[in-house]
């Protein structure tokens, strides 16, 4: 008799893991750096746990990775070669990222990046050893119900940015003078064409389009919460 299939001793793994006391799906989606939503993908799945992100999770669960789940396991499409497992890295708790950018008042959210650190916050494992990451706090209510007043945004600027219900960016805009910070703002990615940045807002609903000669660059949100 054949044993489980890869995926249903993925997810028996993770449920087994976040039944013990104190682990919880918001606190493992925080470990590796992504929405809440993607750890309900996981457990229902119909998202798979890349091979990068097991040896993260086991971290987190402190539970040993199954045989079938080696974190050496070659990704779909990725070419075979020899590899080394990934060390357990525990998360330090470490508060040396850096919070980012002045809070301007308007509907549309729009602040400056100065450049001058506010703040430092946790680093999340998956931030680790990216030196230009940093975080944003939302103040504003134009992205609400996805983020609120309150909350810290975790942002990896070496990730790639495609379309999708969960790619939320920071946008720099280029300064309206000389000598000013760039303007920046909180939205969700639509499209990114050679002519133009197009991105949503959902407080009030509305398309924001920016001519691509005004984009200073378009980093990508990986995880928001408190703290």
């Amino acid at each position: 008799m054949s044993g489980p299939a890869p995926a249903d001793s993925e997810i028996a793994w993770i449920r087994d893991g976040l039944a013990r006391p104190g682990k919880t799906q918001r606190g493992l989606a925080q470990a590796l750096g992504l929405d809440p939503s993607a750890i309900s993908r996981l457990l229902t799945g119909s998202r798979q746990l890349r091979a990068a992100e097991v040896p993260v999770v086991a971290a987190y669960l402190e539970n040993e990775v199954p045989a079938g789940l080696s974190p050496v396991r070659t990704e779909a499409g990725a070419r075979p070669g020899p590899t080394s497992p990934r060390p357990f890295v525990a998360w330090t708790g470490g508060r040396d990222l850096p919070v980012m950018g002045t809070v301007v008042a308007g509907s549309d959210g729009m602040f400056h990046m100065n450049g001058e650190v506010h703040d430092y916050v946790e680093r999340p494992p998956s931030l680790q050893g990216v030196a230009s990451a940093y975080a944003v706090y939302v103040s504003d209510t134009s992205m609400v119900p996805r983020y609120f007043p309150g909350e810290t945004l975790h942002v990896h600027p070496g990730r790639a940015v495609t379309r999708g219900d969960d790619t939320f960016v920071v946008v720099q805009l280029k300064p309206e003078a000389e000598g000013e910070a760039p303007r920046a703002l909180v939205k969700r990615f639509m499209t990114q064409t050679a002519d133009a940045l197009t991105l949503e807002q959902f407080n009030p609903r509305r398309e924001l389009r920016f001519p691509i000669e005004e984009v200073e660059s378009v980093h990508l949100i990986i995880w928001a919460g408190r703290g």
